[in-house]
């Protein structure tokens, strides 16, 4: 007879291995559909350059085999393939760089920022969420849940615009650096922060409040285990779920690049390297962001389903 232990550890371990498998799968196709989707819309990014005058008839000819835009689409579609497997996106066309060099550099600024709104976005969302559904009957139970609301009505945009004329108002360069400093993270982290705590919370809120009416949860309560965190942890492991993927695609988010944020407040990143290589037609650049995000969206998603699975057994009986 095989122990149980053995059997949930079987299950678990066939559970995560169909979420990778899913997600590699899905990652491929969203990074296929990039290709295409791409080639179709954006037309001959070589051409374009010839348009502007910033190349000759021959060096467009020389660029065009370079990149391969000479050969069959089939072709062009395994050598992109190939090429993310390898980690070589190719060469921007105005600068002539390593595509994978170019985000690179990028890359470190959208990690900062997005790591530190990750951390304000985990506060943000337990307090509102949690805070709202224990509280629930007090005024800062619906102070709460009034600021998750807000965070989800909101949009990013007029959160940052508020916020940095705030900052300018309030002259507020005495007490933080100047914005080439800790303003230029801070602030814009808790924005993200902000916004994306909004959906987050009130998953948490629903689901606890569920979790608090169950025959569970009053169980536990009539046994004594008391009011304070550990009755609490009875309503929101059960909740932890459904709130930890909706958080694994606003991560997803937020280590892709956030154009608005990043425009606004004037900071280097992936978000505003891909608006200016859209602007600028930089075919080879704006395909590897776009296909990077696709992919980043697709494992993050996979990742929450595995965490989903490990907090709660149920779903790996599904399976």
């Amino acid at each position: 007879m095989v122990p149980i232990s053995y059997r949930r550890s079987s299950d678990l371990l066939i559970t995560i291995l169909q979420r990778l498998a899913t997600s590699a799968i899905t990652a491929w196709a969203a990074a296929s559909f990039t290709f295409f989707t791409l080639r179709f819309a954006a037309g001959d990014p070589v051409a374009a350059l010839l348009s502007r005058g910033l190349a000759s008839p021959s060096d467009v000819d020389n660029l065009r085999r370079q990149l391969g835009l000479d050969q069959p689409l089939l072709q062009q579609y395994l050598q992109f393939l190939g090429g993310l497997l390898r980690g070589d996106m190719g060469n921007s066309l105005y600068t002539n760089r390593p595509v994978v060099d170019i985000i690179a550099e990028q890359f470190p600024a959208t990690l900062s920022l997005a790591l530190l709104a990750l951390v304000f976005t985990t506060l943000f969302a337990v307090l509102f969420g949690v805070g709202a559904a224990w509280w629930s009957h007090r005024r800062i139970g619906q102070l709460l849940e009034s600021l998750s609301g807000t965070a989800i009505a909101l949009p990013v945009i007029f959160i940052a615009t508020l916020s940095l004329l705030l900052y300018r108002a309030l002259r507020l360069a005495t007490i933080l650096p100047g914005e080439s400093g800790l303003i230029n993270l801070l602030l814009p982290a808790l924005v993200l922060a902000f916004s994306t705590s909004g959906g987050i919370a009130w998953t948490l809120q629903a689901g606890v409040q569920e979790n608090m009416l169950s025959p569970f949860f009053l169980a536990a309560k009539a046994r004594g285990v008391g009011n304070g965190l550990p009755l609490l942890w009875h309503a929101l492991k059960p909740a932890l779920p459904p709130a930890v993927s909706l958080f694994a695609l606003e991560a997803a988010f937020l280590f892709t690049g956030t154009v608005v944020t990043e425009t606004i407040f004037a900071r280097p990143g992936l978000g505003r390297l891909l608006v200016q290589s859209i602007l600028e037609g930089d075919y080879p650049v704006s395909q590897a962001l776009v296909a990077l995000a696709a992919v980043v969206y697709t494992l993050s998603n996979g990742v929450a389903d595995i965490l989903a699975t490990i907090l709660d057994p149920r779903i790996r009986r599904k399976t």
